[in-house]
């Protein structure tokens, strides 16, 4: 397309299943859409996590925010459930639970304030199991490591990949383009007003553009508070039928998640690798045999039954943290026609929804569920945020959920 000039009502930036919803939801609502990836459809953090759906992610202690992040995701678990009867590419929902697990007496106790916390809510979808009632909903869990945990029902896991591109086939079907391996260099403005994007040597018109590029977002837009947070995966062999539950815990002083058994019969586990020098480039997507190891590693000590199954793959991909654990998604201040929706260290409970807020918001220039809080802009003008060691996900987490931010 060098040289050409396309026109749109709205440019999206970024393949992934927030980029793909926004599409969708944009389309649905008669909006002419061009999305650009700069590679293929998620090849991002789309394509790089395990799929968990987690209505209350972290144990964020924060009472006003617990409550604020619940009116999001569970709504994105309900618009996920009428793509399920609509789209026609099963992405595999399944509603299965997901276990918070704790491996000593304190973080139990610590379960047990949060489980608390949410009941006063009026969340009675979570509940408190100790050692017995968890070891009886995963047997395969290390009875030596278990000393209880929280579970959630309405929780589950889905196919990334295939929610992805669900939504942008179901964007296509209503007119939308999906241009792959097409890059966006730039955001074109003129007086803060957005007048479309530069890809190559050729220029997209927009009157909107949408960037929902995740941990790359602060790449195109100055003033956004989001850095890319380098988590490891792997997927093992095809295995006999497991317990169905993902799970999240803290494995070897590191914050582990599992995303439980796929489909095809495959296991998905991960968290981060070993840490990495501060001027390392977090965007890297090689992976080393350290960090194979010690997340094979995980295996061995969350589920030693398993300890000799072979791993087929292994990969890393950066995820988008904010220093308040929120994402930002909202008109970016000062900017006519630039949306953000950025930030997602659980992107696959708030993709859906995020896609809806940011259609509303361009089409109505008004959202269902208030979306002040997230301001892309908040960060503006503050202080930088001294984090505590970057890029080490145990301790971002640790950071966030202790309270610095209120």
């Amino acid at each position: 397309m060098a040289g050409r000039i396309k026109k749109a009502d709205v440019v999206v930036i970024g393949g992934g299943a927030v980029g793909t919803a926004a599409a969708y939801h944009l389309s649905s609502r008669g909006k002419k859409v061009i999305l650009c990836e700069a590679r293929n459809i998620a090849s991002g953090a789309t394509g790089r996590c395990g799929g968990m759906i987690v209505h209350c992610y972290g144990r964020d202690v924060n009472i006003d925010k617990t409550d604020y992040r619940l009116l999001f995701t569970r709504a994105n678990t309900e618009i996920m459930k009428e793509y399920q009867k609509t789209f026609e590419i099963d992405f595999q929902l399944r509603q299965v639970g997901c276990l918070d697990i704790a491996i000593s007496e304190k973080e139990y106790d610590d379960l047990e304030r949060l489980v608390k916390i949410q009941h006063s809510l009026g969340d009675d979808g979570i509940v408190l199991l100790d050692k017995k009632e968890t070891l009886s909903e995963m047997p395969n869990l290390n009875p030596e490591l278990i000393f209880g945990s929280r579970l959630r029902k309405e929780d589950g896991n889905l196919n990334p990949f295939l929610l992805a591109r669900a939504q942008a086939v179901e964007a296509q079907k209503l007119g939308a383009q999906v241009l792959l391996h097409t890059k966006v260099d730039e955001i074109i403005m003129t007086n803060n007003e957005v007048q479309g994007v530069r890809v190559n040597d050729s220029v997209i018109e927009a009157e909107n553009v949408v960037n929902a590029t995740n941990g790359w977002a602060s790449l195109l837009t100055e003033g956004i508070e989001v850095i890319p947070v380098r988590e490891l995966a792997m997927v093992t062999e095809r295995l006999p039928e497991l317990p169905p539950q993902p799970f999240e815990m803290l494995c070897l002083g590191d914050f582990a998640y599992g995303a439980t058994q796929t489909a095809t019969g495959n296991y998905n586990l991960g968290g981060p690798g070993p840490a990495r020098p501060p001027d390392y480039d977090y965007y890297d997507e090689k992976i080393y045999a350290d960090e194979v190891l010690r997340v094979m590693s995980y295996i061995a000590v969350i589920f030693p039954g398993l300890s000799g199954v072979s791993v087929i793959r292994s990969w890393v991909g950066a995820m988008g943290f904010t220093p308040d654990g929120m994402p930002s998604i909202g008109p970016m201040p000062g900017v006519k026609g630039l949306f953000i929706t950025a930030g997602y260290p659980a992107g696959m409970s708030w993709a859906a929804v995020s896609g809806r807020l940011a259609a509303e918001y361009i089409c109505e220039k008004q959202t269902s569920l208030p979306i002040g809080s997230m301001d892309p802009g908040r960060f503006i003008g503050k202080p930088k945020i001294k984090w505590p060691q970057p890029y080490d996900l145990t301790v971002c987490h640790d950071f966030l959920t202790e309270g610095a931010i209120a």
